[in-house]
Protein backbone atom coordinates (compact mmCIF):
# COMPACT_ATOMS: atom_id res chain seq x y z
CA UNK A 1 0.00 0.00 0.00
CA UNK A 2 1.03 3.05 -0.93
CA UNK A 3 2.07 6.34 0.97
CA UNK A 4 -1.34 8.75 0.96
CA UNK A 5 1.62 11.54 -0.05
CA UNK A 6 2.71 9.14 -3.11
CA UNK A 7 -0.79 8.66 -4.07
CA UNK A 8 -1.85 12.52 -4.29
CA UNK A 9 1.68 13.32 -6.25
CA UNK A 10 1.16 10.70 -8.31
CA UNK A 11 -2.75 11.75 -8.84
CA UNK A 12 -1.32 15.60 -9.56
CA UNK A 13 0.91 14.66 -12.17
CA UNK A 14 -0.93 12.80 -14.34
CA UNK A 15 -0.21 9.30 -13.51
CA UNK A 16 2.82 10.15 -14.97
CA UNK A 17 5.75 7.80 -14.46
CA UNK A 18 3.93 5.51 -12.17
CA UNK A 19 2.09 2.24 -13.81
CA UNK A 20 -0.14 1.95 -10.29
CA UNK A 21 -2.29 5.34 -10.95
CA UNK A 22 -5.57 3.32 -10.02
CA UNK A 23 -4.17 2.03 -7.08
CA UNK A 24 -3.55 5.35 -5.91
CA UNK A 25 -6.50 6.40 -7.03
CA UNK A 26 -8.39 3.64 -5.18
CA UNK A 27 -6.54 4.27 -2.12
CA UNK A 28 -7.15 7.95 -1.83
CA UNK A 29 -10.36 7.34 -2.07
CA UNK A 30 -10.25 4.96 0.18
CA UNK A 31 -8.58 7.01 2.76
CA UNK A 32 -11.47 9.72 2.58
CA UNK A 33 -14.04 7.22 2.74
CA UNK A 34 -12.88 6.44 5.80
CA UNK A 35 -12.16 9.65 7.34
CA UNK A 36 -8.21 9.28 7.69
CA UNK A 37 -7.98 12.37 5.04
CA UNK A 38 -10.76 14.45 4.93
CA UNK A 39 -11.29 17.19 1.99
CA UNK A 40 -8.28 19.51 3.16
CA UNK A 41 -5.87 17.28 2.11
CA UNK A 42 -7.37 17.63 -1.75
CA UNK A 43 -6.79 21.81 -1.42
CA UNK A 44 -3.10 21.58 -2.34
CA UNK A 45 -1.59 19.87 -5.20
CA UNK A 46 2.05 19.92 -6.37
CA UNK A 47 2.26 22.02 -9.74
CA UNK A 48 3.35 19.98 -12.98
CA UNK A 49 6.10 22.02 -13.96
CA UNK A 50 7.70 22.50 -11.22
CA UNK A 51 8.50 20.86 -7.69
CA UNK A 52 9.69 23.97 -5.81
CA UNK A 53 5.57 25.59 -6.20
CA UNK A 54 2.54 24.20 -5.27
CA UNK A 55 -0.92 24.69 -5.92
CA UNK A 56 -3.79 25.57 -3.37
CA UNK A 57 -7.55 24.70 -4.19
CA UNK A 58 -9.95 26.09 -2.32
CA UNK A 59 -12.06 23.34 -0.45
CA UNK A 60 -15.25 25.93 -0.97
CA UNK A 61 -15.09 27.46 -4.29
CA UNK A 62 -12.09 24.85 -5.82
CA UNK A 63 -10.69 27.82 -6.67
CA UNK A 64 -7.01 27.16 -7.36
CA UNK A 65 -3.49 29.19 -6.50
CA UNK A 66 0.22 28.41 -7.36
CA UNK A 67 2.32 29.67 -4.41
CA UNK A 68 5.67 28.98 -3.74
CA UNK A 69 6.90 26.16 -1.44
CA UNK A 70 8.72 28.20 1.13
CA UNK A 71 5.12 30.53 1.60
CA UNK A 72 3.98 27.29 3.56
CA UNK A 73 6.49 26.81 6.70
CA UNK A 74 7.01 23.87 8.46
CA UNK A 75 4.24 24.99 11.32
CA UNK A 76 1.52 25.80 8.69
CA UNK A 77 -0.06 29.06 8.20
CA UNK A 78 -3.54 30.20 7.71
CA UNK A 79 -4.68 31.01 3.90
CA UNK A 80 -7.80 32.92 2.19
CA UNK A 81 -9.71 32.64 -0.66
CA UNK A 82 -9.72 35.67 -2.59
CA UNK A 83 -12.93 34.34 -5.25
CA UNK A 84 -15.07 33.40 -2.20
CA UNK A 85 -13.37 34.86 1.17
CA UNK A 86 -13.32 31.23 2.44
CA UNK A 87 -9.89 30.93 4.86
CA UNK A 88 -8.76 27.88 6.13
CA UNK A 89 -5.33 26.25 8.01
CA UNK A 90 -3.05 24.68 5.43
CA UNK A 91 -0.59 22.26 6.48
CA UNK A 92 2.65 21.42 4.28
CA UNK A 93 2.10 18.68 2.14
CA UNK A 94 4.47 16.67 3.98
CA UNK A 95 3.05 17.39 7.42
CA UNK A 96 -0.47 16.74 6.08
CA UNK A 97 0.76 12.77 4.62
CA UNK A 98 2.47 12.09 8.29
CA UNK A 99 -0.73 13.06 10.41
CA UNK A 100 -2.74 11.02 8.02
CA UNK A 101 -0.50 7.95 8.70
CA UNK A 102 -0.24 8.46 12.69
CA UNK A 103 -4.10 8.13 12.19
CA UNK A 104 -4.45 5.55 10.28
CA UNK A 105 -1.40 3.69 12.58
CA UNK A 106 -3.23 4.47 16.38
CA UNK A 107 -6.53 4.49 14.56
CA UNK A 108 -6.82 0.72 13.52
CA UNK A 109 -4.46 -0.56 16.57
CA UNK A 110 -7.11 1.57 19.24
CA UNK A 111 -10.31 0.95 17.26
CA UNK A 112 -11.85 -1.83 19.98
CA UNK A 113 -15.53 -2.77 20.23
CA UNK A 114 -17.39 -0.49 22.73
CA UNK A 115 -17.86 -2.09 26.16
CA UNK A 116 -21.92 -3.56 26.50
CA UNK A 117 -23.92 -1.12 28.22
CA UNK A 118 -23.86 -1.73 31.76
CA UNK A 119 -27.60 -2.64 33.28
CA UNK A 120 -27.92 0.13 36.44
CA UNK A 121 -28.37 -1.39 39.86
CA UNK A 122 -31.50 -1.69 40.53
CA UNK A 123 -32.73 0.87 42.67
CA UNK A 124 -33.88 0.16 46.04
CA UNK A 125 -37.43 1.30 47.46
CA UNK A 126 -37.31 4.03 49.07
CA UNK A 127 -39.07 3.39 52.45
CA UNK A 128 -41.58 4.42 53.42
CA UNK A 129 -42.70 6.86 56.55
CA UNK A 130 -44.47 6.16 58.82
CA UNK A 131 -47.61 7.64 59.46
CA UNK A 132 -47.53 10.84 62.13
CA UNK A 133 -49.81 9.36 65.15
CA UNK A 134 -53.03 11.34 65.16
CA UNK A 135 -53.29 13.99 68.09
CA UNK A 136 -55.80 13.19 70.88
CA UNK A 137 -57.49 16.43 71.61
CA UNK A 138 -56.65 17.19 75.49
CA UNK A 139 -59.91 18.25 77.36
CA UNK A 140 -60.02 21.42 78.02
CA UNK A 141 -60.51 21.97 81.59
CA UNK A 142 -63.97 24.16 82.50
CA UNK A 143 -63.66 27.43 84.73
CA UNK A 144 -66.21 27.27 87.05
CA UNK A 145 -67.25 30.65 88.06
CA UNK A 146 -67.17 31.90 91.49
CA UNK A 147 -69.63 33.86 93.02
CA UNK A 148 -68.88 37.02 94.67
CA UNK A 149 -69.07 36.60 99.32
CA UNK A 150 -71.58 38.02 100.27
CA UNK A 151 -70.22 41.90 101.85
CA UNK A 152 -71.15 42.08 106.02
CA UNK A 153 -72.06 44.80 107.76
CA UNK A 154 -69.66 46.22 109.91
CA UNK A 155 -70.65 47.03 113.69
CA UNK A 156 -70.78 50.91 114.19
CA UNK A 157 -68.21 50.30 116.90
CA UNK A 158 -65.84 49.49 114.83
CA UNK A 159 -66.78 52.15 111.96
CA UNK A 160 -66.08 54.61 115.34
CA UNK A 161 -62.36 53.25 115.35
CA UNK A 162 -62.26 53.32 111.74
CA UNK A 163 -62.84 57.18 111.60
CA UNK A 164 -60.67 58.27 114.69
CA UNK A 165 -58.28 56.52 113.14
CA UNK A 166 -58.66 58.42 109.79
CA UNK A 167 -59.50 61.50 112.02
CA UNK A 168 -55.92 60.76 113.77
CA UNK A 169 -54.16 60.17 110.61
CA UNK A 170 -54.85 63.29 109.05
CA UNK A 171 -54.56 65.60 111.73
CA UNK A 172 -50.78 64.13 111.76
CA UNK A 173 -50.51 64.57 107.90
CA UNK A 174 -51.87 68.47 108.42
CA UNK A 175 -49.05 69.03 111.29
CA UNK A 176 -46.38 67.69 109.05
CA UNK A 177 -46.81 69.77 106.66
CA UNK A 178 -44.83 72.76 105.81
CA UNK A 179 -46.13 76.03 107.23
CA UNK A 180 -47.87 78.26 104.65
CA UNK A 181 -45.82 81.27 103.28
CA UNK A 182 -47.30 84.61 104.10
CA UNK A 183 -48.11 86.87 100.83
CA UNK A 184 -46.12 90.18 101.06
CA UNK A 185 -48.28 93.21 101.29
CA UNK A 186 -49.21 94.14 97.14
CA UNK A 187 -50.30 97.44 98.06
CA UNK A 188 -53.94 96.60 97.32
CA UNK A 189 -56.84 98.41 98.58
CA UNK A 190 -58.23 97.42 102.42
CA UNK A 191 -61.60 95.42 102.00
CA UNK A 192 -63.86 97.70 103.86
CA UNK A 193 -64.98 96.33 107.48
CA UNK A 194 -68.87 94.95 107.50
CA UNK A 195 -70.74 96.99 110.13
CA UNK A 196 -70.41 95.86 113.64
CA UNK A 197 -74.29 95.33 113.79
CA UNK A 198 -73.61 92.59 111.55
CA UNK A 199 -70.82 90.89 113.19
CA UNK A 200 -71.87 91.15 116.84
CA UNK A 201 -74.84 89.67 117.89
CA UNK A 202 -76.87 90.47 121.02
CA UNK A 203 -74.75 88.23 123.45
CA UNK A 204 -71.81 89.90 122.37
CA UNK A 205 -73.04 93.52 122.74
CA UNK A 206 -74.36 92.71 126.59
CA UNK A 207 -70.42 90.98 126.97
CA UNK A 208 -68.73 94.26 125.47
CA UNK A 209 -70.77 96.72 127.49
CA UNK A 210 -69.95 94.66 130.83
CA UNK A 211 -66.23 94.84 129.55
CA UNK A 212 -66.46 97.94 129.58
CA UNK A 213 -66.08 98.11 125.49
CA UNK A 214 -67.24 100.07 122.57
CA UNK A 215 -69.80 97.91 120.80
CA UNK A 216 -70.33 99.58 117.72
CA UNK A 217 -66.40 100.48 117.51
CA UNK A 218 -64.50 99.19 114.64
CA UNK A 219 -62.28 96.32 114.74
CA UNK A 220 -58.04 98.05 114.72
CA UNK A 221 -56.35 96.16 111.77
CA UNK A 222 -53.22 94.11 112.47
CA UNK A 223 -50.12 96.55 111.57
CA UNK A 224 -48.80 96.00 108.07
CA UNK A 225 -45.61 93.98 108.15
CA UNK A 226 -42.60 96.11 107.02
CA UNK A 227 -41.21 96.27 103.56
CA UNK A 228 -37.78 94.78 103.08
CA UNK A 229 -36.29 98.33 102.23
CA UNK A 230 -37.67 99.03 105.77
CA UNK A 231 -36.00 95.94 107.01
CA UNK A 232 -32.58 96.62 106.09
CA UNK A 233 -29.69 98.76 107.87
CA UNK A 234 -29.01 101.97 106.94
CA UNK A 235 -25.77 102.30 104.66
CA UNK A 236 -24.44 105.15 106.17
CA UNK A 237 -24.82 103.54 109.32
CA UNK A 238 -22.47 100.74 108.13
CA UNK A 239 -20.04 103.07 106.68
CA UNK A 240 -19.64 104.96 109.54
CA UNK A 241 -19.09 101.58 111.36
CA UNK A 242 -16.05 100.50 108.88
CA UNK A 243 -12.70 100.52 110.38
CA UNK A 244 -9.96 102.90 108.76
CA UNK A 245 -8.60 99.75 106.97
CA UNK A 246 -12.22 98.60 105.40
CA UNK A 247 -12.83 102.34 104.17
CA UNK A 248 -12.73 102.71 100.45
CA UNK A 249 -9.79 103.72 98.25
CA UNK A 250 -9.96 107.62 97.79
CA UNK A 251 -11.32 109.08 94.93
CA UNK A 252 -8.51 109.81 91.68
CA UNK A 253 -9.90 113.33 91.62
CA UNK A 254 -9.21 114.28 95.23
CA UNK A 255 -5.64 112.33 94.62
CA UNK A 256 -4.92 114.97 91.95
CA UNK A 257 -6.11 117.93 93.96
CA UNK A 258 -3.35 115.99 96.52
CA UNK A 259 -0.62 116.33 94.00
CA UNK A 260 -1.74 119.38 93.43
CA UNK A 261 -1.17 121.22 96.69
CA UNK A 262 2.13 119.62 96.75
CA UNK A 263 3.25 121.24 94.41
CA UNK A 264 2.18 124.54 94.83
CA UNK A 265 3.56 123.68 98.27
CA UNK A 266 7.11 122.64 97.48
CA UNK A 267 6.95 125.93 94.68
CA UNK A 268 6.41 128.35 97.96
CA UNK A 269 9.21 127.02 99.66
CA UNK A 270 11.49 127.20 97.20
CA UNK A 271 11.00 130.70 96.33
CA UNK A 272 11.05 131.11 99.92
CA UNK A 273 14.85 129.66 99.80
CA UNK A 274 15.69 131.90 97.74
CA UNK A 275 14.41 135.11 98.73
CA UNK A 276 16.45 134.43 101.81
CA UNK A 277 19.44 133.60 100.12
CA UNK A 278 19.39 136.69 97.98
CA UNK A 279 18.83 138.33 101.28
CA UNK A 280 22.05 136.97 102.80
CA UNK A 281 23.84 137.85 99.96
CA UNK A 282 22.88 141.52 99.60
CA UNK A 283 23.63 141.36 103.28
CA UNK A 284 27.31 140.08 102.95
CA UNK A 285 28.10 142.71 100.48
CA UNK A 286 26.51 145.83 101.37
CA UNK A 287 27.79 145.47 105.15
CA UNK A 288 30.16 148.49 105.38
CA UNK A 289 27.18 150.98 103.65
CA UNK A 290 24.94 149.31 106.02
CA UNK A 291 27.15 149.66 109.13
CA UNK A 292 27.89 153.08 108.32
CA UNK A 293 23.91 153.93 107.87
CA UNK A 294 23.20 152.14 111.06
CA UNK A 295 26.24 152.30 113.46
CA UNK A 296 24.16 150.53 116.10
CA UNK A 297 24.62 147.34 113.92
CA UNK A 298 28.32 147.72 112.88
CA UNK A 299 28.68 144.94 115.45
CA UNK A 300 26.09 142.23 113.94
CA UNK A 301 27.56 143.38 110.58
CA UNK A 302 31.15 142.56 111.28
CA UNK A 303 30.50 139.08 113.12
CA UNK A 304 28.27 138.39 109.91
CA UNK A 305 31.24 139.12 107.61
CA UNK A 306 33.62 137.40 109.01
CA UNK A 307 31.63 134.30 109.59
CA UNK A 308 30.68 134.12 105.78
CA UNK A 309 34.71 134.71 105.14
CA UNK A 310 35.57 131.81 107.38
CA UNK A 311 32.71 129.68 105.52
CA UNK A 312 33.70 130.79 102.29
CA UNK A 313 37.65 130.00 103.47
CA UNK A 314 36.24 126.49 104.76
CA UNK A 315 34.64 125.27 101.30
CA UNK A 316 37.58 126.83 98.99
CA UNK A 317 39.41 124.24 101.35
CA UNK A 318 37.14 121.51 100.82
CA UNK A 319 37.08 122.28 96.68
CA UNK A 320 40.69 122.42 96.58
CA UNK A 321 41.11 118.66 98.43
CA UNK A 322 38.44 117.43 95.95
CA UNK A 323 40.63 118.50 92.99
CA UNK A 324 43.89 117.18 94.10
CA UNK A 325 42.55 113.67 94.80
CA UNK A 326 40.74 113.76 91.17
CA UNK A 327 43.93 115.00 89.99
CA UNK A 328 45.94 112.42 91.49
CA UNK A 329 43.86 109.91 90.28
CA UNK A 330 43.42 111.07 86.35
CA UNK A 331 47.59 111.40 86.21
CA UNK A 332 47.62 115.06 85.94
CA UNK A 333 49.81 117.13 87.25
CA UNK A 334 48.14 119.91 89.91
CA UNK A 335 47.79 123.55 88.12
CA UNK A 336 49.70 125.97 89.59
Amino acid sequence: MLSPLACARSIAQGGRGCNRLASCATTLENLISVGVVGDAATSWVWSDGDDDQMRLICPNCDAEYLVDDAAIPDTGRDVQCSNCGHAWFQLRPEVEAMLAQEEALFGTVDAEPAPAAVAPAPVPPAPVAPAPPTPVPTPVPTVETVSEPVRRNLDESILAVLREEAEREAAARRAEAPPMEAQVDMGLPEPEPAPAAGLLDGTARRLARLKGLDPDARPVPPPKPGSRRELLPDIEEINSSLKPAQRPAPDPDDGDDLHANGSSGFRSGFLVMLILAAGLVAAYVMAPKIAQQFPAAEGAMTAYVAQVDAARLWLDGVLRGLTEQLQSVTGQSPAP
